[in-house]
């Protein structure tokens, strides 16, 4: 009886293993192109915010905590998770290459460092991000929006 165990106990993390390849490699298609950028290049980062996307009540729930990265250039707003949780991009609808002149508005939530990221994609359809970023002033100030503080 130990050796069945032992046999399934192998195939069980084969099988892990067998799903996880699996899902990388369908993430590394979809993935969506960052190029590197210059730091002249960049008027806001942040490598340790939270947040999530409003897509679905999976998302929602879901999310990312301290392992999203918000980078504002003058023409883009890159949302984006960190490596090892960016295997997952298409699970929380956490990847996103947003032109700003499509950004609809950037509101503070009541919460304070909550800021809604409402926008329009090439095809269309609007989404709703909510990110917790350390300097949610800084972040609407750089991308036009009116501030927490007067």
């Amino acid at each position: 009886m130990d050796q069945v165990e032992h046999y399934v106990a192998w195939l069980s993390l084969l099988l892990v293993l067998a799903v996880f390849v699996m899902q990388w490699h369908r993430e590394k298609r979809r993935r969506i192109v960052f190029p590197q950028l210059s730091p002249n290049d960049i008027r806001f980062q942040e490598v340790k915010a939270s947040g999530c996307s409003h897509k679905t009540l999976f998302t929602r729930l879901g999310g990312a905590s301290r392992c999203l990265q918000v980078t504002v250039t003058d023409t883009e707003v890159w949302i984006r998770l960190q490596s090892p949780f960016n295997i997952m991009a298409s699970q929380t609808d956490l990847e996103h290459r947003i032109s700003r002149a499509s950004i609809l508005s950037v509101e503070p939530s009541e919460s304070g460092r909550t800021v809604l990221l409402h926008y329009r994609d090439p095809q269309g359809h609007t989404h709703l991000l909510s990110l917790i970023v350390r300097k949610p002033d800084e972040f609407l100030r750089i991308l036009g929006f009116q501030s927490l503080s007067p």
